[in-house]
């Protein structure tokens, strides 16, 4: 197993985490539990979890793995997170965090969930900063880090909004969204945090899909979970990885990937990025360059969900909008829209995002909810 110090936290963790969102059965707590505590003796020692995951259950699940792994006196560290949005309900949802996960204080803990440039502001305002600095007085949590799906330079903007609270960030990054989500980790590696990347198989999507990725694959990999990991691992502002693990051949395929590590060069990202770019040119590239639209329309993230269209159908578009960018109704983010072509102007790759637009509309009349 590979380690790494988490930022300037004066931790080590894995450099493999457990994503705990994903369990095949939840209903059978101890099974799963077996799971995590299988993945810690394999040399995983960051565990991500979080309330709702796996109907509610995966705090729980990991709750009961961390009383085994206590028992061999070996390090671990665990993050969990809160979207509340109010003071009283951040405090109340960490102490409930900490009973089902039987620690006396959670390592990493999320502010989660920022998808909107106002949403950590708005948050601040109703005394969540002021809430976790308590927690961590009180030493409920060890280190404050911040969740977020934004995109390009959002996320420095957003962490300089955390008044220099934040020790670590956890973000979607993968090899498919690199020019989307690379320059928000660079922002917080140059501000001194650990990054963790969630989405490290693209939701799945990169296994799922492997023959439309081969360009990723190279000789002696077993799979697109080598790729894929050797990807994020191999990026300077990486600290861990995390794959959301179903059961314990999941870890063993994952632990054998990072054993079988071999770093990229920046050559080796950039000839990986030209090749994606080649081998996919109906693809958006999320490159940004639309991102000043005069209507303030969110380009990139409806080509994003356009993406995921391509790939898996109008249902998985909308379903982006909803859970991942949370802006469910199309027809009114794009209401502002004035078909004025700049996009399309701005465009690197000759995209018809006009087009896209109006099919985007259409899937939303059939699908949306």
């Amino acid at each position: 197993m590979l380690y790494k110090e988490f930022g300037r936290t004066g931790q080590t963790v894995s450099r493999l985490g457990f994503g705990g969102m994903r369990f095949e059965r939840p209903e059978d707590k101890d099974g799963m539990a077996a799971v995590v505590k299988h993945a810690f003796d394999r040399g995983i020692t960051y565990l991500d979890t979080a309330p709702i995951y796996c109907d509610d259950k995966s705090e729980e699940i990991c709750g009961l793995a961390i009383r085994e792994m206590k028992k061999t006196g070996r390090p671990f560290q665990v993050a969990s997170k809160t979207m509340a949005a109010t003071r009283d309900e951040v405090r109340a949802q960490c102490e409930r965090s900490l009973e089902r996960l039987g620690v006396d204080a959670i390592d990493f803990y999320h502010v989660w969930c920022l998808v909107q440039p106002e949403d950590l502001p708005q948050r601040a305002k109703l005394g969540v900063l002021d809430a976790f600095r308590e927690l961590k007085e009180e030493g409920l949590i060890r280190h404050i880090c911040v969740s977020t799906h934004l995109e390009h330079d959002k996320v420095g903007t957003m962490l300089d909004q955390g008044e220099g609270l934040f020790e670590g960030m956890l973000i979607g990054l993968n090899a498919l969204n690199y020019p989307l989500r690379y320059p928000g980790a660079k922002a917080a590696m140059d501000r001194g945090l650990g990054v963790v990347t969630m989405n490290s198989l693209g939701g799945g999507v990169m296994t799922e899909y492997a023959d439309r990725f081969s360009t990723l694959l190279e000789e002696g990999d077993t799979g697109m979970v080598d790729a894929a990991l050797r990807f994020n691992l191999s990026l300077p502002a990486v600290t861990v990885a995390l794959v959301g693990f179903r059961n314990e051949q999941d870890v063993d395929g994952a632990v054998a990937a990072v054993e079988r590590f071999r770093m990229l060069d920046e050559r080796d990202i950039a000839r990986i990025q030209g090749e994606m770019h080649e081998a996919h040119k109906d693809f958006c590239t999320q490159c940004g360059y639309c991102s000043d639209c005069p209507a303030a329309v969110p380009v990139v993230r409806l080509m994003d969900a356009y993406n995921r269209r391509i790939l898996e159908g109008p249902k998985a578009a909308m379903d982006q909008m909803k859970w991942h960018w949370w802006t469910p109704d199309v027809e009114k983010v794009l209401e502002a829209c004035v078909r004025c072509g700049q996009c399309e102007a701005d465009c690197t790759q000759q995209l018809p995002i006009l087009e896209r637009f109006d099919q985007l509309k259409r899937d939303y009349q059939e699908f949306g909810s």
